[in-house]
């Protein structure tokens, strides 16, 4: 029971919530994706993104630099190797706990 109380304690919550678990995820997965590419993936409003978002780069998880498309500028988001890290062992413990939970 304890490994299972661990497990969880051990996520991160920063990267745990749904909505930021869901932006981590498609940036790992697919690679550097704008805002607006990630807003509608994520099919959320503008105000969400660019809160999660920011507090994702508060903790360095992630980097944001603007560019130049050919529809005009845009927010490009990349995933940090430290937003990897944390990404990876949040998964790890998650994957105990649900783990711990199907032996118990």
């Amino acid at each position: 029971m304890s490994e299972l109380i661990n497990g969880i304690k051990k996520t991160d919550p920063l990267i745990f919530h749904p909505k930021r678990l869901m932006i981590m995820s498609l940036l790992i997965a697919i690679g550097p994706m704008t805002q607006g590419q990630l807003r509608k993936k994520c099919n959320i409003t503008w105000g969400s993104i660019t809160t999660h978002l920011e507090r994702l780069e508060r903790e360095e998880y992630i980097v944001q630099r603007d560019v130049i498309t050919r529809k005009g500028p845009r927010v490009l988001v990349n995933v940090t190797s430290k937003g990897i890290h944390k990404y990876e062992i949040t998964m790890v413990n998650f994957q105990r706990f649900l783990k711990g939970i199907k032996n118990d």
